[in-house]
């Protein structure tokens, strides 16, 4: 049966696309989801895409010799069907039996010898980290973008959690008829969902904050004190925050900056790093709050790199360095992704062109 399917076989196993032709196979294992092919009268298993191969914890060379019955013991549920969606359960290699749905159609409508099955883990621990997966897309989804295409300033980000989602957040807003750059970065203590939860509050927050200067207050002293005041009232009786928040004005040509909890930013000035502290009183802990402020004059070539305590930790000595802006985000990527991480990384990397 296996020569036959070689040859003239309802799936070919070679495909032709534009006159080129390559292994069918190659293509199903770029799929993410689980695929099985098997002969319908044997229960041979003619092909497991990689995706399966990790699903039931066999090698390519095991699957050779291998029978849909070692994986789907009650495949009798699905016979003399054409299509079939099911809710079953399957054995791994170690046979353990997990929940799975299964999707089967023939592969051909002139044939049954050939069954296809895509195979979805629906076991509780598998579905929360779906969960999490997809609570780690809406939260980047509150993230902006690069600004790369004003003449005036660019800002560059990272992001890195220590897992799927992260503790730290940031954001920016750039008003080019006025010049000014407002943004702020925070790092919440903890990890994993329920810090995620208290993340996402917080951005809520911030954005308020400094869309709503009409009752909250134009200083960056009197945002953070909304900010404060109100998750501590709301969420983070049980926990606290690091923040930044910064305004760049470039009419001015000056930056001014408020700080609670997270104790310097780094400022590149003729290609030279410095340290600038800011310490001030984390967010959450107190309504009655001490926070680091000051100004920083500015002129084109200059460069602010505001970082989570995460980096800030990495980033120790590094102030000793002289590097010009593109060298210096290189060199902050190259830390944030070189090794497994110990903590949250997220930064925002402003430059005045």
């Amino acid at each position: 049966m296996k020569n036959a399917l070689q040859t003239s076989s309802p799936f070919p196993l070679a495909l032709e696309v534009a006159g080129f032709r390559f292994n069918g196979m190659n293509l199903l294992d770029m799929f993410g989801e689980s695929l099985v092919m098997w002969e319908t009268a044997t229960g041979h298993i003619v092909y497991m895409n990689e995706a399966a191969r990790v699903l039931y914890d066999y090698t390519l060379a095991e699957t050779a010799a291998l029978s849909i019955e070692e994986i789907f013991p009650s495949r009798d549920e699905v016979a003399d069907r054409s299509f079939s969606v099911i809710t079953t359960s399957h054995r791994k290699k170690s046979g353990i039996f997990f929940p799975v749905q299964a999707t089967c159609r023939t592969l051909a409508q002139d044939t049954e010898e050939i069954m296809m099955m895509v195979v979805a883990d629906i076991s509780p621990e598998n579905l929360a980290r779906d969960d999490v997966a997809l609570a780690s897309d809406i939260q980047r989804g509150f993230l902006p973008g690069d600004l790369v295409g004003e003449p005036d300033v660019e800002v560059r980000s990272i992001y890195r959690p220590m897992f799927l989602i992260s503790g730290d957040m940031f954001g920016y807003h750039w008003d080019p008829s006025a010049r000014v750059l407002n943004g702020y970065i925070y790092d919440l203590m903890g990890h994993g969902v329920p810090a995620a939860l208290q993340t996402s509050a917080l951005m809520v927050l911030f954005r308020q904050a400094f869309e709503d200067e009409d009752r909250i207050g134009s200083s960056l002293t009197e945002k953070l004190q909304w900010v404060n005041d109100t998750a501590a009232e709301r969420f983070l009786s049980d926990s606290f925050a690091a923040a930044i928040c910064f305004r760049l004005d470039l009419r001015k040509k000056r930056l001014s900056y408020c700080a609670a909890g997270i104790n310097a930013f780094l400022h590149g000035v003729n290609g030279e790093l410095k340290k600038v502290p800011t310490p001030g009183s984390l967010l959450g802990l107190s309504s009655r709050v001490e926070f680091g402020s000051g100004e920083v004059s500015v002129k084109p070539g200059d460069y602010f790199l505001f970082t989570s305590d995460g980096f800030l930790d990495l980033l120790e000595g590094t102030e000793t360095l002289r590097m010009e802006f593109p060298d210096a985000y290189d060199h902050l990527f190259q830390i944030g992704y070189t090794g497994a991480s110990r903590d949250d990384l997220s930064a925002l990397c402003v430059h005045i062109r």
